[in-house]
């Protein structure tokens, strides 16, 4: 029986045949399902397709963090901690200044990489910004009254209940879920504080009460 190629559906009646993945192929139709280039020596497959070891490695191996593309077996990488990168990737996400062998730089927990130049400045502004003084919100009585009105109904409102509060009083969604937030504190804060109060009282009802009985016994005596 003459065998049938996998790849043009045709007989093969060339003097060499070639078996992958336990079909036959004429050798000018097995070829690289990505870059169609004719595998000549070795190839890869997976789920039923075939590749050659670059494009192999570069789908299936390892992947840059970076760019998240697979790295070929004989390309040069650079490591950092677990993560792995082209060279060309291995770079600030700020300046884009390509690091080299002896720089230092910052590692993000997402793999990101920030020179020590750029990391050192992003962290003066951000330190300068958070010592800046924040205007405050001024609420005013009525609109005091209908988040306590809200609150009275659900200490913890759903998000589409914030959403119509703000459109009501006129409030920035995050001034209203801050409100909600500081007043759950606040309540929980004064019943922590009234239960220590109770214990309180009853402890000194109780010393007294013991010390009363020392002595009268002592006096009976």
């Amino acid at each position: 029986e003459i065998p049938q190629c996998a790849g043009c559906n045709q007989h093969i009646l060339d003097k060499f045949i070639l078996k992958v993945l336990d079909r036959h192929w004429h050798s000018s139709c097995l070829k690289c399902a990505d870059c169609q280039m004719q595998i000549a020596d070795g190839c890869f497959s997976r789920a039923g397709s075939v590749y050659c070891k670059e494009d192999f490695f570069k789908r299936f191996g390892t992947k840059c963090t970076a760019c998240q593309q697979g790295i070929p077996p004989t390309q040069v990488v650079r490591k950092a901690q677990d993560f792995v990168y082209h060279l060309h990737c291995f770079a600030c996400i700020i300046c884009s200044r390509q690091l080299a062998t002896g720089d230092e730089f910052y590692l993000m927990e997402d793999g990101r990489l920030v020179c020590k130049e750029d990391y050192e400045t992003a962290k003066q502004n951000d330190d300068s910004e958070a010592g800046a003084k924040r205007p405050r919100t001024t609420i005013t009585a009525k609109q005091l009254e209908t988040l306590k009105n809200a609150y009275k109904n659900s200490p913890k409102p759903a998000r589409h209940v914030r959403e119509q509060l703000s459109s009501e009083t006129g409030l920035d969604m995050r001034v209203v879920q801050v409100w909600f937030q500081n007043r759950r504190a606040k309540e929980k804060r004064l019943k922590k504080d009234a239960g220590r109060h109770r214990w309180g009282q009853f402890y000194k009802s109780v010393k007294r009460s013991r010390g009363g009985g020392k002595l009268a016994k002592e006096s009976s005596a």
